[in-house]
């Protein structure tokens, strides 16, 4: 099983789970404006935080999923930038294909990351 991150707005992701489809790329961007969904590996998750969602107010969470169960869910995943991966198409967001789904905390305007040694 490989593991990777999508960092998510907690109410997107709310929304999708009634759905029972994600569709969001990243903050502010639609899967149909981009093409694909933004992922991260694991180690990465700090460094996407950091560049992409300082200063952001909403509510974060960190999505951990199965990169074969997204394939068994028809979705193809490429990685273009190593540690970086896209995923193209919606995300199921029942299923195996999500593994975890971890909030993303704030201390003096910093983030803590979850702990994601259990996922190593």
């Amino acid at each position: 099983m490989t593991l990777i991150a999508h960092v998510a707005i907690v109410d997107d992701w709310e929304s999708a789970r009634n759905m029972g489809e994600y569709e969001v790329s990243t903050r502010g961007v639609s899967l149909d404006e981009a093409g694909f969904i933004h992922a991260v590996a694991l180690d990465g998750v700090r460094g996407v935080l950091d560049e992409f969602y300082t200063g952001i107010r909403f509510a974060l969470l960190l999505v951990i999923l199965d990169t074969e169960a997204l394939a068994d869910a028809g979705l193809e995943i490429t990685e273009e930038t190593p540690g970086f991966p896209h995923i193209h198409g919606p995300i199921p967001t029942d299923g195996a294909a999500v593994v975890a789904e971890l909030p993303i905390e704030r201390a003096g305007g910093d983030f803590v990351l979850p702990d994601l040694s259990r996922f190593a």
